[in-house]
C-alpha cells in the first residue's frame, strides 16, 4: 500500500513507441497473409497433381486391358503376368491384379506392400475377332498410393514457410528504418519540444526540415506554438485571478499556502491571516443593481491593495469575501493592529451613483507561526474567528483564540449530530403559557424546541437553530413541530382544556414553501384538531425577504383557519406597510421594550404607542418576556391583552405543563401568583 502522505509523484506509465507499435501491428499480418497465399497455391497445385494422377491411372488400366484381353482369353496367363510386371516400374502403383469373367484372379502383382492403397482404378477387358463379336473377358484393377505427392506437398509447404519468414524478417528491418526515418525522428523532435515546453512554459520550435506530411506537421506546430503562447499564458492567469477585481483567486491561495507549508519561512515570524467577509453586500446588490454591487466589489479591492505593504498579499475567495496576508509580524497585538488598520480602510466611504455608501466590514484573524504544520489550514481557522464576528459583532475583527475553537469544535459536532438528534427523537417540544392578563386564564401556549443531546445535555435553540437552517433540515424541524403541537392539543383537549391554542414560530424558509398549508391541513386531520387552534409566528425579516411569496403563503394558511402572529415587534423594521399588507392578527411586543418596565418611560411611551396603532388596526397585542408583577400591572393598564414570561411559567415538556395546569383553577389570580413556576431542566 502506498504511503498516502508521500508527495513524491507518481511514476508515469512507459511510453510506446509508435514505430514500434505500427510494426507488431503490421508484421504478423504480412506473415499470415504470405502463408495463406502460399498455402493457397500449393493446395491448388497439390489437388491438380493428385486429378493428374488418378486420369493417368486411368489411362494405365485402359491400355493394358486391350494388351491383355487375346492373352487372358487365350488363357495364355504368362503374359498376362507379364504386361502386369512392366507397370510395376510406375512407383505410384502398389498392386494389380487381373480377374476372368467369372471374377477369380488370373494374376496378381504387388509392388510394395507396405505402401498403403489409397485409391484404386478398375476397367473391363473385351476380347473381339474378325469372326466373334466383344465380349468380356474379364477385368483389370490398379491399386496406387498418393504417398508421394504429399510428401512432394509438405516439402514444399516448409521450403514457402521458410522462405516467407525470411521475407517477413526483411520487410520488419525495412520497416523499422523507413519508419524511423519518416516517423520515429520527426515524432522524436517534436515530443522534445512539447516537454521543453512544459518544463519552463517557453516555446521551443520542432526542428523538422522535410517536405512530408510530418514537415508540414512540424512547421504547424510551431506556428500554433507561438499562436497560443500568449493565450495561454492568459488562460493561467485566469485560473489564478479573480476576473472581476484581477486579484489572486481562492486556487492562488491555496497554492500559495501549501508551497509556505512546505517550504516553511523563519521559526520566530508569525503570519497574521485576515479572512474578510462584506456586511450587508446583499443590500447593495438589492438597492443599487448588481453592476454597481460589481464596481462596489472593484473598490473595495483596490483599497486592499493600496492598503498594505508590498510583501502582503490580498486574494478574493468569491462574492464579499476576501484575504489579507501578512507574512511577517513581530506578535499577535501588531497582527490584530494590522487588521483594525484594513478594516478602517474598507470602511471609507464609497460612493455609487451619486450616494455615498459607507462599507462595513467582519474580519476574522488568525495568527501562526510561519513554520506551523498547520499553516495550510488558516483559512478554515479564520474562518473560526469571522464566524464568531458575524454571529457577536458584525464590523469587528475576531482574534481565533481557544475558546473560539472550542466553540467551532462544539458547533462542528452538533451539526455532524443533527440527522442521529431527528432519527433517535433527541428535539423536545417544550411549552410556555400565554395568559389573558385579566383573567390570569391561561389562553395559549408557546411551541419552544430543545435538544436533549447524549453528550451536551439540553441545548438551547439560540445554539442549534443556525445549525438546523445551514443544514438545509428547517422544513423537517417545522413538521416535528407541527406533528407535537398537534398531539399536544389532542392531550389538552382530552385533559379539558379544549380552548388552549398552541403558536408555533416559522422559519423564514418556510413562508416560501407552497406545500406548507398542505402539509398542516393533513397534520391537523390525523390528529383531528382544528387548524384554529394554531397561531403561526413569524418575524418581520422573514417578511420581507420575499413579500409576494410569504404573503401567498400567510394568506392560504390563514384561510384554513390558523392565527398569523407578528414576533419579535419593534426590533426589526418595524414597517407600518407589513401591518397592512399581510394578514396578522396578533403583534408580540419583543421583551428588550418590557424588561426596563415601569421604570423606563421611553419603554413605556413605545409600548403606548404600539398598543395603540394595535387597537387602531384592530390587532391583538401579546407582551413577551413578563417576569415580574409590576410589568404584568402596567402591560394591562397601556391596554395589552395577553403576555407571556417566566412570571407566569417556564419553558417546559407537555407533561410538566399538563401537572402545571391541573393543579391550577381556571380564571384564579391568587393562585397564579401564589405559586411559583416549576423549574425545568433549561428555561
Amino acid at each position: 500500500m502506498s504511503d498516502p502522505e508521500s508527495n513524491e509523484p507518481a511514476t508515469p506509465p512507459r511510453l510506446r513507441p509508435v514505430v514500434r507499435a505500427m510494426i507488431w501491428a503490421t508484421v504478423p499480418v504480412l506473415l499470415l497473409v504470405q502463408l495463406l497465399a502460399s498455402a493457397g497455391v500449393e493446395a491448388s497445385s497439390f489437388w491438380s497433381q493428385i486429378r493428374q494422377l488418378d486420369a493417368r491411372m486411368v489411362r494405365v488400366a485402359e491400355s493394358r486391358a486391350e494388351l491383355i484381353a487375346e492373352p487372358l482369353w487365350k488363357m495364355r496367363y504368362d503374359q498376362v503376368t507379364g504386361v502386369l510386371n512392366e507397370i510395376m516400374h510406375d512407383e505410384t502403383i502398389a498392386a494389380a491384379a487381373v480377374y476372368d469373367d467369372t471374377g477369380a484372379v488370373i494374376a496378381r502383382v504387388v509392388a510394395r506392400s507396405e505402401s498403403p492403397s489409397i485409391a484404386e482404378v478398375s476397367r473391363p477387358i473385351h476380347y473381339s475377332n474378325g469372326n466373334m463379336a466383344a465380349v468380356q473377358a474379364g477385368r483389370i484393377a490398379i491399386a496406387y498410393s498418393h504417398a508421394a505427392l504429399y510428401a512432394d506437398a509438405g516439402s514444399r509447404l516448409v521450403l514457402l514457410l521458410v522462405v516467407g519468414l525470411l521475407a517477413t524478417f526483411a520487410t520488419l528491418i525495412a520497416m523499422r528504418i523507413s519508419a524511423n526515418i519518416f516517423i520515429g525522428r520527426p515524432l522524436a523532435v517534436m515530443m522534445s519540444a512539447i516537454q521543453r515546453s512544459k518544463q519552463d512554459g517557453r516555446a521551443y520550435p520542432a526542428e523538422v526540415t522535410s517536405s512530408n506530411e510530418f514537415g508540414q506537421l512540424a512547421r504547424a506546430f510551431n506556428a500554433m506554438q507561438y499562436t497560443t503562447s500568449g493565450a495561454l499564458d492568459r488562460l493561467g492567469h485566469m485560473a489564478a485571478h479573480d476576473p472581476l477585481t484581477g486579484l489572486p483567486n481562492r486556487r492562488s491561495l491555496t497554492e500559495r499556502l501549501a508551497v509556505a507549508s512546505r517550504d516553511g519561512g523563519r521559526p520566530d515570524a508569525l503570519v497574521a491571516f485576515c479572512f474578510i467577509d462584506l456586511d450587508d453586500f446583499k443590500g447593495i446588490n438589492d438597492t443599487f443593481g448588481h453592476e454597481a454591487g460589481d464596481e462596489f466589489l472593484v473598490q473595495i479591492s483596490q483599497r486592499l491593495r493600496t492598503s498594505v505593504e508590498a510583501e502582503d498579499w490580498v486574494a478574493r475567495l468569491g462574492g464579499d469575501e476576501f484575504v489579507v496576508i501578512r507574512p511577517e509580524v513581530s506578535n499577535e497585538a501588531s497582527a490584530h493592529a494590522f487588521a483594525q488598520q484594513v478594516l478602517a480602510a474598507i470602511s471609507e466611504p464609497i460612493r455609487l451613483h451619486d450616494k455615498q455608501v459607507v462599507p462595513r466590514a467582519s474580519i476574522g484573524l488568525a495568527v501562526r507561526r510561519a513554520d506551523d504544520p498547520e499553516l495550510s489550514h488558516l483559512p478554515t481557522l479564520a474562518d473560526i474567528a469571522l464566524y464568531h464576528a458575524k454571529s457577536k459583532a458584525p464590523g469587528t475583527v475576531a482574534v481565533l483564540d481557544e475558546a473560539l475553537q472550542r466553540d467551532y469544535r462544539r458547533r462542528r459536532d452538533l451539526e455532524l449530530a443533527i440527522p442521529a438528534g431527528f432519527a433517535e427523537g433527541q428535539f423536545e417540544v417544550w411549552y410556555q403559557s400565554q395568559v389573558d392578563l385579566e383573567s390570569h386564564e391561561v389562553v395559549g401556549l408557546e411551541a419552544l424546541i430543545r435538544w436533549r443531546h447524549p453528550d451536551h445535555g439540553v441545548i438551547g435553540p439560540a445554539e442549534f437553530l443556525p445549525l438546523i437552517e445551514r443544514s438545509g433540515n428547517n422544513a423537517r424541524l417545522t413538521r416535528y413541530v407541527l406533528t407535537d403541537a398537534c398531539w399536544a392539543l389532542q392531550r389538552l383537549a382530552a385533559a379539558g382544556r379544549p380552548q388552549i391554542r398552541i403558536a408555533i414560530n416559522l422559519p423564514p424558509s418556510e413562508l416560501a414553501d407552497h406545500s406548507l398549508a398542505a402539509e398542516l391541513r393533513a397534520t391537523c386531520a390525523r390528529f383531528d384538531v382544528p387548524a384554529s387552534l394554531l397561531e403561526l409566528e413569524i418575524t418581520e425579516g422573514s417578511l420581507i425577504n420575499n413579500i409576494a411569496s410569504a404573503s401567498a403563503t400567510l394568506h392560504r394558511l390563514r384561510r384554513l383557519g390558523a392565527t398569523i402572529a407578528l414576533d419579535d415587534f419593534g426590533t426589526g423594521y418595524s414597517s407600518l406597510a407589513h401591518l397592512r399588507r399581510f394578514p396578522l392578527d396578533k403583534v408580540k411586543i419583543d421583551k428588550a421594550f418590557i424588561s426596563e418596565i415601569p421604570g423606563s418611560a421611553e419603554d413605556k411611551a413605545i409600548v403606548g404607542v404600539i398598543a395603540s396603532l394595535a387597537g387602531t388596526l384592530g390587532l391583538t397585542l401579546v407582551a413577551e418576556g413578563i417576569e415580574r408583577a409590576e410589568q404584568a400591572t402596567a402591560m394591562r393598564e397601556m391596554g395589552v391583552r395577553f403576555g407571556q414570561g417566566y412570571f407566569y411559567q417556564r419553558p417546559q415538556p407537555l407533561d410538566a405543563v399538563l401537572q402545571w395546569l391541573e393543579r391550577r383553577p381556571v380564571a384564579e389570580s391568587r393562585i397564579l401568583a401564589d405559586s411559583p413556576p416549576i423549574a425545568p431542566e433549561f428555561a
